[in-house]
């Protein structure tokens, strides 16, 4: 009986020690506040479980940050994709926090999204309107993780492109 709870609490301890190896690890490879780092192509899926014969949606976005400003694009549909959108957006990076103003090519309407990266994902949460648009909607994600996406698009996002001087 000794025996198994000396092993018992071996285990834990094993177990508790993983544990705080990995919360390392992870926290090291998270950027740090100040230099969160949101350049690249970020997206997720969106299906409908009960209908595993249509066609996945989803919302993609690619990001161009030059220290504290990001532009970029992104491209949305819905499920079967019956609906779908692209748009440009641009904002601010301030304390390691993302704050974007995403306008819908689809309807005009611009809405402020705030993006924080935790571990390799972003978080992508929107925050409200900032520019009503026209009567049809938006296919914009409101509160998603986006997950790094290997299938880039090629070229400068318009959004970013500089008018020549």
């Amino acid at each position: 009986m000794g025996w198994n709870l000396v092993s018992a609490a071996c285990f834990v301890l094993v177990l508790a020690g993983a544990g705080c190896a990995g919360t390392a690890h992870r926290d090291a490879t998270t950027a740090t506040p100040e230099h969160a780092d949101f350049n690249g192509t970020w997206s997720t899926q969106w299906c409908d479980r009960t209908r595993p014969d249509l066609d996945c949606g989803g919302f993609r976005v690619r990001l161009v940050q030059t220290g504290d400003t990001l532009c970029g694009d992104f491209s949305g549909a819905l499920v079967n994709l019956r609906q779908v959108d692209e748009g440009e957006l641009s904002g601010r990076v301030e304390n390691g926090v993302a704050l974007l103003d995403v306008r819908s090519g689809r309807n005009d309407s611009v809405v402020r999204v705030r993006v924080t990266r935790v571990g390799a994902n972003l978080h992508w949460k929107d925050e409200g309107t900032v520019g009503e648009g026209g009567s049809d909607i938006s296919i914009i994600a409101l509160d998603d993780v986006l997950e790094p996406d290997s299938g880039r698009r090629q070229g400068t996002p318009k959004a970013c492109m500089t008018p020549p001087s």
